[in-house]
């Protein structure tokens, strides 16, 4: 292998780092679009917990107890129908 002069290895870092610079801009650019994004589904979620508020029968309060409590509500899930594979032998 040929041995790099010190003005051909400056060349490839000052094109890794203008590579590095655009790729940066690059991701920069995808996150604010990202944030945009993010932002708007918020907005469209926030608007169906309004819609669904004002349908609602309850009051601010009751909404806010509700919010606040620690109500938890159990999903029942399914029970496994068998077993796959072989039974494994009890460890001694």
């Amino acid at each position: 292998m040929a041995r790099m002069t010190r003005e051909s290895l400056q060349t490839k870092i000052q094109k890794a780092e203008e590579k590095v610079v655009r790729t940066g801009k690059t991701y920069n650019a995808a996150c604010e679009e990202l944030k945009k994004l993010r932002n708007k589904m918020e907005a469209i979620d926030n608007e169906a917990l309004v819609e669904a508020f004002m349908k609602s029968n309850k009051t601010l309060e009751e909404a806010i107890a509700f919010f606040e409590s620690d109500i938890k509500v159990e999903v029942e899930k399914p029970k496994p129908t068998g077993r796959r594979g072989r039974k494994r032998k009890a460890s001694k």
